[in-house]
């Protein structure tokens, strides 16, 4: 492998290096390390970096604009040594494109003008917050009716009317219960940058509060890989990212150490990193590894790892079915189905699994629809049942097996982590303290299409916070939720099977420790569970554990320790259930 200094080649700290880092990674797209040196390096948007790249739980746009560029790029590593690199305006910052053996290590991504701003509380009313906005830290104006937030290159993006998150000012972690709660209807300018947000109900919260607030559109990941071949990233912090943080999608084998999704709190900045997800992993296969991760301030999941299933609309003919993509942030795909790749049919409504087939060809015929053939005639009842409206399809290839070990998930908005997959999962030796359920295990082809039934998933040695589960989000039933959207369940037909929930602490304040609905194989065994009074009560759910649908399951040889509040200790409707809670 050879070793290219930067330096050397022209390409200096303090300087804007789009052009010339693109040129010089067409140069050598083999057996290369670049080296930058701890420094200061900037990107801004150039004509040349324009891209249509189809980005998964996204906005749908006709071209993305691009910072480090890495297209078709193999065996070689970027060494940042500390390297800061900053971006201006929309930007994703790195984009890896069917690259093979590419290691990314030692950067710091950043923003000057950040794509997230905040506002600290400095007035209560019942219906209104006064807050003040740094405008040296978040560069804004006020229009007469909003306030637009400059992140630099002249583009400026008004805030968002939709839930801002409320950080407590002692310990920086969401309010409970109320903190995504709080929505600005209109508002106002008080002068010296103080704002009134006027509410639609009424307000909670005190003086010192930190609100997280949301502007422009979820356009660019932070770090973007498609079709690539073992991928390592290792010690790069993100302390500013407009969309998801690292988006994978239709890669193999991706490794990801190190990787910290947290403020600058250097310039300024008390809670904010991410604008959504941290980690989006969608539609890959081989194994993907986070290792020693950090999560703070991101305003949606942390780790979301899935893929995307997409309703059958019609029988072309006996190979053949026309097929659309079913979530307007997910479509248009290049890749997803090619030759030889195992396709799952999935019947709606139970979500029962009819069997798989082999894809011989997969035509895109618009953003929304595309021709999916394949290399057997199509079985009569499957036929019957797609012209019904009642089928959808899923790709089994492109599914990962998921290691999660070692990261701390912090708080942010929404849930900790959301697994859909059938390959092995294991989540050990992490710490949560995420404000909504810190793992979810969903799963459906209604609303989101992001399907993969789990089959083998081990959760263990983990430390659940009393943090956890504090605020109410999507499909947060309890500290562990498995909750598939399954709209017309059948006990006979689980949608996940064997998951083992072992040896992890939890704290909780009242809250359901573990919630399972349509599984099979499920075992809830030798955790401590201890009693909180950090908080109280809130969850509507009054009991310890609710097991919904679900068959041959173990909840034994747990430890609770202190007096809880529940009305019941096990709610359960299922069959061949062991049950032990004490």
């Amino acid at each position: 492998m050879k070793t290219i200094r930067l330096r050397d080649y022209g390409i200096l700290p303090d300087t804007d290096i789009t052009i010339s880092l693109w040129k010089l990674f067409k140069e050598n797209t083999r057996d290369t390390e670049f080296v930058f040196e701890d420094g200061d390096y900037y990107f801004t948007p150039h004509e040349e970096m324009r891209y249509d790249y189809r980005i998964s739980n996204s906005e749908v746009m006709p071209y993305r604009v691009l910072g480090i560029w890495m297209k078709e790029m193999e065996n070689c590593k970027l060494t940042g040594n500390g390297a800061r690199l900053y971006y201006s305006g929309h930007m994703q910052a790195v984009t890896m494109d069917h690259c093979k053996n590419v290691t990314m290590q030692g950067f710091v991504i950043d923003w000057k003008k950040p794509l997230v701003a905040e506002g600290t509380a400095v007035g209560l009313g019942e219906y209104y917050i006064d807050m003040y906005v740094d405008p040296e830290v978040f560069p804004h104006r006020f229009t007469g009716s909003n306030i637009e937030f400059d992140v630099g290159n002249d583009e400026w993006y008004p805030l968002l009317q939709r839930n801002c998150l409320q950080y407590d000012k002692e310990h920086l972690c969401a309010c409970r219960v109320y903190g995504n709660h709080f929505v600005p209807r209109s508002v106002e300018s008080l002068g010296d940058n103080v704002y009134r947000m006027h509410c639609w109900e009424k307000t909670n919260g005190r003086p010192g509060n930190v609100f997280i607030l949301r502007h422009n559109m979820r356009i660019h990941a932070g770090i973007f890989a498609e079709k690539c071949e073992n991928v390592t990233v290792d010690d790069v912090i993100v302390h500013s990212c407009g969309g998801l943080g690292c988006l994978a999608q239709f890669c193999h084998d991706m490794t990801f150490n190190r990787l910290h999704f947290v403020p600058n709190t250097k310039a300024g900045r008390s809670v904010s990193s991410g604008r959504d997800d941290g980690f989006h992993l969608t539609n890959n296969s081989g194994t993907v590894t986070v290792s020693e991760c950090t999560f703070l301030g991101l305003m949606d999941d942390p780790i979301n790892i899935h893929s995307c299933c997409c309703p059958v609309e019609s029988v072309v003919d006996d190979y053949t079915l026309k097929c659309r993509y079913g979530h307007e942030e997910a479509r248009g795909f290049h890749y997803w189905a090619e030759k030889g790749d195992e396709i799952t049919l999935i019947r709606r409504g139970n979500l029962e699994q009819l069997g798989k087939m082999t894809a011989a060809e997969y035509e895109l015929l618009d953003i929304d629809t595309f021709l999916l053939r394949f290399s057997e005639p199509i079985p009569d009842d499957v036929k019957e049942i797609a012209e019904s409206g009642k089928l959808t399809v899923d790709n089994y290839s492109h599914t990962a097996a998921f290691v999660c070990r070692g990261n701390r998930f912090g708080s942010s908005n929404a849930r900790g982590m959301l697994i859909s997959t059938p390959q092995s999962v294991l989540v050990e030796n992490n710490y949560f303290a995420s404000s909504g359920s810190p793992i979810v295990i969903p799963g459906d082809a209604m609303y989101w299409f992001e399907s993969g039934p789990c089959h083998d998933v081990t959760i263990r040695n983990n430390v659940f916070t009393d943090v956890c589960l504090s605020a109410y989000y999507g499909d947060c039933e309890g500290i562990i939720s498995i909750s598939p959207q399954v709209p017309e369940p059948d006990i006979n037909i689980p949608f996940h099977t064997n998951i083992c929930i072992t040896d992890n602490v939890f704290d909780t304040t009242d809250t359901p420790v573990l919630y399972a609905y349509s599984v099979k194989g499920l075992t809830f065994k030798n955790n401590r569970i201890f009693k909180s009074f950090s908080g109280p009560k809130w969850h509507s759910a009054d009991c310890k554990i609710k097991l919904r649908y679900c068959v041959d399951a173990d909840v034994s040889g747990n430890c609770w320790i202190g007096t809880f509040g529940f009305s019941n200790d096990i709610v359960l409707e299922g069959e061949n259930v062991n049950i032990a809670t004490k």
